[in-house]
């Protein structure tokens, strides 16, 4: 009596525990069986209607596999042409946050749609969207496409302030890319827009562009006048962070005006009404790396050197914090998103448990049927437990590779912040310190041009890591498909030889291409290329002048073999030994001090590997260097 009074406690306490868990999911099921059984347009567009009321009071939160579903359940509808504009553009906007690539596609999609039905304006609001999130993404070419698209598209049907925010994205566009008279016509055309419409949120915010415009081309008493009326709105306005800015913004053309000490005075009001209003930035709206740079400009004009460069120094440590938090914020939304999958699995666990208790109270209750029924319910009771016990078997093995991957991809960031920090960070910080230096006035014209080549190398070094990286991250997080076909190896060598053709002359180096014309292999072309762009680079790396590079192939009914043979400097066997080896390396300068990431090989076992091939060096130490690689023949 006691345990099963024990056992009906311990399962109450378990139901109650897991109701808060149930709750979202439960009533998200229910709504998707409504849509699902729904017979009719009006039927399904009640119900769809009502999830969407329940997602804005916060009743249920959708995960990407619901929206996923929900998109399933409308295109399996006999009338699913008039439903799937709607439901693929609600879908666009749960994904528009996160995976941009799906929110693009069903945009389109509802785009398409739309334009069959002749719904012109909401076919608009379709491009609008897109135009946003390319722009976010920085593809300003597509972004412009979209935001002209939903122009022409929705014309003055379309409401004002999404015309006005049209015209602000092309006018932001033509800024960032030095554009100056059409970015000012841009906004001018949403500048009238929120003229006409009285809406003074936004003639402010468009003044302050314009003023934006000015300040860029050095036309400082222009920007004053524009950053003065932006002011005068924004005073009238209840949104702080837009004072701040402004005051930020007249500190900045003063001190183009050199009259410094008044941009200070501007700065010290930013800085006091972000302070009385007890403000808290973030990652959208932090403009204390603008008011600390300002702060510097505006003292070194004065000659106040030290104040200068202590706010200069809190100016980098604010910008690189901000960058630093954008740059692993993706990452971060992985590991996120796999602890939410642990806590599913984990729920799911105790609903198994839950369920297998609350199992056995009900076969308890049977137990003075007689020695049959006793006999029967302990043979259920055992086949229930044996169920239940493959099943917690089965959620901990689940529970074990999630926990497995999330701690791959915590290995992956940390490989990857290692990288950033000690290839990119210091090339980066030696052009900003150069041009620091310029800006200033210390370093002179034609010490900069003197500095220039060494600059140009760092940037192209840069490049080649951030190259190297963007490939390397792609194949770890499985993001790359391999899609094998007959490849013609010559043609491949030949347009990696030709990149190098510079590099070549420079060193002297003598480049042979002798593999066969009808040597082909069953390959994916792509990562072949890359997999010899690097193998060429390396070559060429360890190459002295007036060397040779040769690169040859043999082939069997089976498989086809290609080497790359050098006579550079060579390896000694400990360094073959550990060349291939997975973690984060720093690599070896080649004979002109050229600099790398120490990945580039990994790259290539990982694709040779994916192509269901194998790769093997064999060097001496101040002879020369092998790369055999060995792939199925085409």
């Amino acid at each position: 009596m006691i345990s099963s009074i024990v056992t009906r406690t311990i399962s109450v306490i378990l139901v109650s525990v897991t109701i808060s868990f149930n709750s979202y999911s439960q009533a998200l099921d229910d709504f998707k069986q409504r849509l699902d059984e729904a017979d009719n347009v009006a039927e399904f567009d009640r119900a769809f209607g009502k999830m969407i009321d329940a997602y804005r009071a916060e009743k249920i939160v959708f995960q990407d596999a619901d929206v996923t579903d929900i998109v399933r359940i409308s295109r399996e509808k006999s009338f699913a042409a008039i439903i799937l504009p709607k439901v693929y553009g609600w879908a666009g906007n749960m994904f528009g946050d996160g995976r941009m690539e799906e929110a693009i596609t069903f945009f389109m999609e509802s785009a398409v749609l739309y334009q069959k039905q002749q719904k012109h304006l909401a076919e608009s609001l379709c491009y609008y969207e897109v135009a946003l999130i390319q722009h976010k993404a920085e593809n300003f070419d597509e972004a412009d496409e979209y935001y002209n698209k939903a122009l022409a598209t929705g014309n003055d049907s379309l409401d004002h302030r999404i015309r006005i925010n049209c015209y602000n994205g092309l006018a932001l566009i033509d800024r960032e890319e030095g554009h100056y008279e059409a970015a000012e016509r841009q906004f001018r055309n949403a500048f009238r827009i929120a003229v006409q419409n009285k809406d003074t949120a936004w003639i402010a915010i468009l003044s302050g562009n314009i003023g934006s415009v000015h300040l860029r081309q050095s036309h400082f008493d222009s920007a004053l006048f524009y950053y003065s009326e932006n002011m005068r709105f924004v005073k009238k306005a209840p949104e702080v962070e837009n004072q701040i800015e402004a005051y930020a913004h007249l500190a900045r053309t003063h001190i183009g005006k050199k009259n410094p000490k008044v941009a200070v005075l501007y700065l010290d009001s930013a800085v006091a009404l972000a302070q009385r209003k007890k403000m808290v930035f973030n990652d959208f709206f932090n403009p204390m790396d603008y008011i600390h740079e300002s702060y510097a400009l505006a003292y070194a004009a004065q000659g106040k050197y030290q104040l200068a460069f202590e706010h200069q120094q809190k100016y980098q440590n604010v910008y690189r914090d901000k960058q630093r938090r954008i740059n692993s914020r993706s990452l971060r939304q992985i590991q996120l998103t796999e602890a939410f999958r642990k806590k599913q699995n984990e729920l799911e666990l105790l609903q198994q448990v839950n369920k297998a208790n609350l199992e056995t109270i009900r076969q308890q209750t049977f137990t003075q049927i007689g020695f049959l029924s006793v006999i029967l319910l302990l043979s259920a009771f055992g086949l229930i437990m044996y169920r239940t016990g493959k099943q917690r078997k089965r959620l901990n093995k689940e529970l074990s590779q999630s926990n497995a991957e999330l701690e791959r991809l915590n290995t992956i960031k940390n490989k990857l912040f290692s990288v950033i920090s000690h290839d990119l960070r210091s090339p980066l910080n030696s052009l900003h310190s150069a041009l620091d230096l310029f800006k200033s006035g210390d370093l002179k014209n034609d010490e900069l041009m003197a500095l220039s080549e060494k600059i140009s190398h760092h940037v192209k070094v840069s490049g080649d890591v951030l190259e190297n990286l963007l490939q390397w991250a792609k194949f770890e997080l499985s993001e790359i498909g391999t899609n094998p076909s007959s490849v013609t190896l010559r043609e491949v060598i030949n347009r990696v030889t030709q990149q190098f053709n510079d590099t070549l002359a420079v060193k002297s180096i003598t480049l042979e291409n002798n593999i066969p014309v009808d040597h082909e292999a069953l390959a994916d072309e792509n990562q072949i290329e890359i997999v010899f762009r690097n193998l060429v680079g390396n070559a060429i790396k360890f190459t002295g002048a007036n060397g040779w590079i040769k690169i040859g192939s043999t082939q069997t009914k089976t498989h086809i073999q290609i080497s790359v043979e050098d006579t550079g400097r060579g390896m000694s066997a400990e360094k073959v030994s550990k060349l291939f080896l997975s973690e984060f390396k720093h690599s070896t300068p080649g004979t002109n001090e050229e600099k790398g990431t120490g990945i580039g090989l990994l790259i290539c076992r990982e694709m040779v590997r994916n192509n269901n091939g194998t790769i093997e060096v064999t060097s001496t130490e101040g002879t020369g260097t092998t790369f055999r690689i060995t792939l199925p023949k085409g």
